[in-house]
């Protein structure tokens, strides 16, 4: 008979086992001490596991890492789902069934506004999962560097440690969209990134975390400074990516205009648990002109989306609905890139794709 609970401490060293052991044989050899060890390098993850126990011993498991999320003067409360292992002789028995609606029930005992994860799109659309999030990869050259990017830059870059993290989580804490680190250069370090302090000649600029070629976060004290450090960067490096999230509209617009090539697509997939919460948060988190819509979500509600003289609100409405959408078609229609580009209605299409994301250090 199989046993679904959540891990006990003293579980702890056969979950990182298991999950390992899962992740190793499906693909490259992994340490999860090693590559999420804002988790897995501390006691007491054992909480975030639901398992399948048959025998005594684990044969599935799926976690949930909660965080909280800043956006739009709004603070939610979320869940990342991660670490998926179902040993590989005990396939078909439905185990990842089981856990992921265990840890979906658990998101909302919890009050949880979202959830996100990673995954096979089919596999994660059967558990109320849509693609969301507005991810675009800029790359850069060294024929990019000698013609658009500034010649003489101050800046240089040395590998971030400990006595660093104060200025850097200060300045992450500013961002337009962020995630409480309670462990700050160890959710840097998430999935092998390399974090880096950005020095102006001696003072403190910035910083950046890089992955392989990839620039996958980049803080900067001074926004203006950012042709000056990618020069200083592509001086030191052959080629680059940068990595902009959607909240990061400016941004997007000045790299789009001197890098060689650009790439958009979704983050990640994310379930919307308190969609009064969500869209509040999202439509505040940039500038969106003036209008109002009521959409119609099945099984969540009916809301009056409303910008006026700037200012956002949501709200129930009971208003013949502009938009009628299941909850799956409502959140690619809100947060996915894609479906902002196919939609006729002017207002819509001026405000969409709402932000909505999870770094990729806060992942799990």
């Amino acid at each position: 008979m199989t046993e679904y609970r959540f891990a006990r401490p003293d579980e702890e060293p056969e979950v990182l086992d298991f999950i390992n052991s899962v992740f190793s044989q499906a693909a490259r050899p992994h340490d999860f001490e090693k590559l999420i060890p804002k988790v897995y390098a501390h006691p007491g993850f054992s909480a975030l596991h639901a398992v399948a126990v048959e025998d005594g011993r684990i044969r599935g498991a799926v976690a949930m890492l909660p965080m909280t999320v800043h956006l739009g003067g709004s603070i939610l409360r979320a869940g990342y789902i991660g670490s998926v292992s179902v040993h590989p002789r005990f396939r078909g028995k439905g185990y990842m069934i089981e856990l992921m609606n265990m840890q979906i029930e658990a998101a909302k005992r919890q009050g949880l506004d979202f959830m996100a994860l990673g995954g096979q799109r089919q596999r994660y659309q059967h558990f109320g999962f849509a693609q969301y999030g507005c991810a675009v990869s800029f790359s850069f050259n060294q024929a990019n560097a000698r013609h658009a990017l500034p010649k003489e830059t101050p800046f240089s870059f040395v590998p971030a440690e400990e006595r660093c993290a104060e200025n850097m989580a200060a300045l992450h804490a500013k961002q337009p969209l962020f995630c409480e680190r309670p462990r700050f250069l160890e959710t840097l370090r998430t999935y092998g990134g390399v974090p880096y302090v950005i020095l102006d000649e001696y003072a403190f600029a910035g910083y950046m975390i890089v992955m392989d070629s990839r620039i996958t976060e980049l803080c900067l004290v001074r926004e203006a400074d950012l042709p000056a450090v990618l020069s200083a960067w592509l001086r030191e490096n052959k080629s680059c990516e940068v990595l902009c999230g959607g909240e990061w509209m400016e941004r997007i617009m000045a790299l789009s205009a001197i890098a060689e090539y650009y790439s958009l697509g979704p983050s990640a997939m994310i379930k919307v648990l308190n969609w009064e919460n969500v869209l509040r948060a999202a439509m505040n988190a940039r500038p969106l002109p003036d209008g109002e819509r009521t959409v119609q979500i099945e099984n969540a509600g009916t809301y009056l989306l409303q910008v006026k003289h700037g200012a956002a609100e949501v709200s129930p409405s009971q208003k013949q609905p502009d938009a009628t959408w299941t909850e799956l078609q409502a959140m690619e229609a809100l947060f996915s890139p894609l479906r902002a580009l196919s939609t006729a209605d002017p207002v819509l299409r001026a405000w969409l794709p709402l932000t909505l994301d999870i770094p990729i250090a806060d992942q799990f």
